[in-house]
């Protein structure tokens, strides 16, 4: 199965989706933190990484040569929905959910994986 990563950190979810099973394959990454790409390259060398999600399109993908995918994983940022922070949810600029959503509209996965803070499903 064909994992697109996106607002990937260090990539928690494609590693415990790899090591789950071979059948699972990251083929692409969305990070735009520098420290965290380095990371993603040590580690995946030959997967390519785009920095910035507002830019990655399906139509991108497909023109990169990426092949369909199956899985769309993100641990988005949490601190527009965090009980830590203003909880300032969409008013947040930092708020990366509408653009994974739009990827999700335009990928079609079979599967979604996404992580962040019960005040997301609150707020």
């Amino acid at each position: 199965m064909k994992v697109l990563d996106l607002c990937s950190g260090i990539g928690g979810f494609s590693l415990g989706l790899e090591m789950a099973s071979p059948e699972f394959e990251t083929v692409a990454f969305c990070e735009i933190e520098p420290f965290a790409q380095q990371v993603l390259k040590k580690h995946w060398p030959d997967v390519p990484i785009y920095p910035d999600i507002k830019e990655l399109t399906h139509d991108r993908l497909q023109k990169d040569g990426i092949p369909a995918v199956d899985i769309v994983c993100a641990g988005f940022p949490c601190q527009p929905y965090s009980g830590a922070g203003e909880q300032r949810g969409t008013a947040d600029d930092r708020d990366q959910w509408p653009e994974v959503f739009r990827l999700i509209q335009e990928i079609r996965p079979t599967w979604g994986i996404f992580e962040n803070v019960a005040g997301f499903v609150n707020l």
